[in-house]
């Protein structure tokens, strides 16, 4: 008997004749990839199974979505398609689009949705995919105009089905729980020495920066800086001791698995956030304090007794508080990213190329590894002039006024901390993107996604008078507990 999904979200078999092709089609195509690979057969059936699950629990599949973008490393990525790793995170994109477009059909799922900083990324999109003409090559640039494409369709997807503080709560769980896998991964396959950062990356093999997954350092330690404050905000928020515990404990242990990489840009951006946290309110502060202290203990002892790689990676952090203006190659790369925006008249030089047009503009560099503006301000301004800096500068002012009115809202209730841990660890991150990174790296805007979410369930709430009460912690539902009938 082959099986169908029927609109209330449960099993019916269906019989006759296409029901048994199904049946022997599917065997046939199992039986053929097992010739090839086991894994293969193996797959497609864990594949189906998720699915089938995912459409009657449409919140596992943005859970799954999330955890997929945190464990999404180079080195963990199946196949390669141009410049494009295709892992873990791009089979649960799919994955979450098909739930997407079922409920889309069966429940009038509306995907449409506004959100703050939607217009000025649709700008920028509009203006990547115009700048395509005069990119110094349009398959580069096509790389990057995906990777928005990526953005708003996650986006989508998260405000689509994380529409009440319950969901908010599963996912904002699920974000830590999958930032805690990849710590222990890492320090996992670190000793067993199945993968390391000097294998794979010239800049780490001589600093003992180990990350264990064959990422390069600073971008394993900023795509697990997101879910420390984080962590700290679920221990606030829970009324069991336990659980408060449990998730303080969590943010220390992500907070040491970054430090683990030497990253002096993850051990600086959460100490920025975790000063804004403070800041706050005295509650905060208690708990900021806390964390300084077994932070500051953590690292003294891992200096003096720690294993050799963690040592040295806390060394360099250490020994680098005021060198990362040090060297001039990040000067060097600002100052041709200043070239590129003048010489192009504020238009950019358009998605991508940047390692190869920098040889009309510094040789020393394109002889270097150090090919890439070293900050997102500076990638923005070279790339994509004056309309990239205006949609981003757009971004930026959505993002406060967000954050000043999720604060009053929520001011005095159990989740004031979420108002001020995650758009904390916001900007902490951008503080140090002024110095590093690319605008689509890190599950930077996944998290923007999740907070976006928040503030659109509580702005609901407010405009139809259910203020937020000011005595209950977050509701614990399990994933299968939250939907009803396949209804997202």
């Amino acid at each position: 008997m082959a099986f169908s999904l029927a609109n209330n979200g449960s099993l019916r078999g269906i019989g006759g004749p296409r029901g048994v092709v199904a049946i022997l089609f599917a065997q046939t195509l199992l039986l053929g990839l097992a010739f090839v690979d086991w894994r293969l057969s193996a797959a497609l059936i864990v594949g189906f199974l998720t699915l089938i699950l995912a459409l009657r629990h449409p919140l596992l599949a943005i859970g799954l979505l999330v955890a997929g973008r945190i464990l999404s490393t180079g080195s963990l990525s199946f196949i390669r398609v141009g410049g494009m790793n295709i892992g873990f995170f791009e089979p649960m994109l799919l994955l979450a689009l098909m739930v997407a477009v079922y409920h889309a059909m069966e429940s009038r799922l509306a995907l449409g949705i506004s959100f703050p900083w939607r217009t000025p990324l649709l700008i920028f999109w509009g203006w990547q995919a115009i700048g395509l003409l005069w990119a110094y090559r349009a398959s580069t640039g096509l790389q990057e105009w995906v990777a928005v494409g990526i953005v708003l369709a996650t986006t989508t997807l998260i405000l689509a089905f994380v529409t009440d503080l319950g969901r908010f709560g599963v996912i904002v769980r699920a974000w830590v729980a999958a930032s805690v896998l990849v710590g222990v991964l890492s320090m996992a396959t670190n000793l067993s020495e199945v993968a390391t950062t000097g294998q794979t990356w010239e800049v780490a093999s001589g600093g003992g920066r180990e990350t264990g997954l064959g990422q390069q350092p600073n971008w394993f330690a900023m795509n697990l800086m997101f879910g420390v404050l984080t962590a700290f905000a679920i221990a606030m928020n829970s009324s069991r001791r336990l659980w408060k515990v449990v998730f303080a404990l969590a943010g220390v242990f992500i907070f040491f698995a970054q430090l683990r990489s030497g990253s002096r840009g993850g051990a600086y951006a959460i100490v920025i956030g975790g000063a804004l946290m403070a800041l706050a309110n005295p509650v905060f502060r208690r708990w900021m304090f806390r964390f300084a202290l077994v932070a500051i203990g953590i690292f003294a002892y891992q200096l003096t007794y720690g294993e050799e790689s963690t040592r040295k990676g806390l060394m360099r952090i250490w020994m680098n508080l005021d060198m990362f203006l040090a060297s001039d190659i990040r000067f060097r790369n600002w100052a041709a990213c200043l070239e590129m925006f003048q010489q192009t008249n504020g238009l950019g030089i358009g998605a991508g190329g940047y390692a190869q047009v920098i040889a009309d503009y510094d040789w020393r560099i394109y002889d270097s590894i150090y090919r890439y503006p070293h900050g997102i301000p500076w990638g923005i301004i070279a790339h994509y002039g004056v309309v990239g800096v205006v949609c981003a500068l757009w971004v930026l002012v959505a993002i406060a006024k967000m954050a000043l009115q999720l604060i009053r809202w929520t001011r005095g209730s159990s989740f004031e901390p979420f108002a001020w841990a995650m758009p904390a660890t916001i900007f902490a991150y951008f503080s140090w993107s002024l110095v590093e990174f690319n605008f689509d790296d890190k599950p930077f805007w996944e998290f923007l996604a999740l907070y976006t979410a928040l503030y659109l369930i509580v702005k609901r709430r407010v405009e139809s008078g259910q203020p937020l009460e000011k005595d209950k912690h977050m509701n614990t539902p399990l994933p299968w507990s939250a939907s009803k009938k396949g209804r997202p």
